[in-house]
């Protein structure tokens, strides 16, 4: 309901939620995915998009600004205009990125998520104009390197007669280019604007979400769901959400944790970073939830040692890992059941 009836989108916006659910073994990690967005185009097709309509794909935690949304609507966008055949008719963000909490922003920008020009996107262009690319992944993939391989579009056919053959931005070429699918959205290159968007990553309401993502998502960490392994030892991008929220050192050649977070000037807020008490109580909540993994950590590693389950003290205080676990036996949830165990 908060999705197709709260408006966000607008008063008149028809808002439709599909579902893709396929039993079959042999779809594995990018591949379900790819299939999963193809079904995007399937629906956008099926709603009568035409070829100036903007297709917009994005995972949930991605966005453009809304000012970058409404500029994409009403001013002249080089890249949906003169394409040159569908040659690179894509736009990304250069989106700023957090980590698990607003407050924990880092220098990493995403080139995520993507926008396409109706008139360039497989099954809304003309498809009798443009050549059918060999594709991986049963056809549902990317294009294959032949044709995208730097961008030079080699196993297309050589220009003839009068055409320039000028295929990589100066010029133009009555050469078409393929129309793109859901996986080019994600794969291909095109024009990136900068600080035009944000990234909310891993923002889960627990641990025990967080490193079920990471099992099985498209890149699956085989033991993600161990909770003998520290969270932060997944994935870099968790390691420097952990190092936000317990104000450790964290060093990756990479990027890093911003200290100043939104605080800075130049830097574009999203709207919601002026809601204050949300992001502290985010940022409180996460917190909460790496002090849970640890200290179910602590206490499978002395299960595993087969030693009486001791007093611990953590934060200048008493933690009694038996009463935390007597008390989630009893239903309690996590967070209270952490809070109840310390003793006075």
């Amino acid at each position: 309901d908060v999705v197709t009836k709260s408006g966000i989108f607008g008063p008149t916006t028809k808002v439709i939620v599909d579902y893709y659910y396929k039993k079959d073994p042999n779809l594995r990690g990018l591949e379900r995915e790819h299939a999963q967005r193809a079904l995007i185009i399937d629906r956008w097709k099926q709603e009568g998009m035409t070829k100036d309509d903007i297709g917009y794909i994005s995972d949930a935690d991605e966005t453009f600004t809304r000012d970058f949304l409404r500029a994409m609507q009403v001013c002249l966008v080089p890249e949906f205009e003169f394409h040159n055949h569908c040659e690179l008719p894509l736009v990304r963000a250069d989106s700023w990125t957090f980590e698990g909490s607003l407050r924990c922003l880092t220098s990493l920008m995403k080139n995520t998520p993507s926008l396409v020009i109706g008139e360039c996107i497989d099954k809304i262009g003309d498809s009798t104009k443009h050549p059918k690319p060999e594709r991986g992944w049963n056809g549902i993939g990317w294009m294959s390197d032949g044709w995208t391989k730097k961008g030079k579009f080699a196993s297309l056919p050589k220009p003839t007669n009068n055409e320039t053959g000028n295929i990589n931005g100066a010029g133009t070429t009555t050469l078409y280019y393929p129309l793109l699918n859901a996986a080019d959205f994600r794969r291909l290159r095109g024009h990136t604007y900068r600080k035009s968007g944000y990234h909310f990553h891993n923002f889960f309401p627990s641990i025990v979400a967080l490193r079920f993502k990471y099992k099985t998502y498209g890149h699956p960490v085989r033991n993600a769901q161990d909770e003998r392994m520290p969270v932060e030892n997944i994935h870099s991008d968790i390691e420097a959400m952990v190092s936000c929220l317990m104000d450790r050192p964290f060093s990756n050649p990479k990027f890093r944790v911003l200290k100043d977070g939104m605080d800075s000037p130049n830097r574009l807020e999203p709207v919601v970073y002026q809601y204050r008490d949300y992001v502290d109580a985010r940022h409180r909540e996460i917190y909460d939830e790496v002090l849970l993994d640890e200290a179910k950590r602590n206490k499978t590693r002395q299960l595993d040692m087969k030693v009486k389950k001791p007093i611990m003290i953590m934060n200048d205080s008493m933690w009694d890992p038996n009463i935390f676990e007597m008390l989630l036996r009893d239903g309690v949830s996590g967070k209270e059941a952490w809070r109840l165990s310390f003793l006075k």
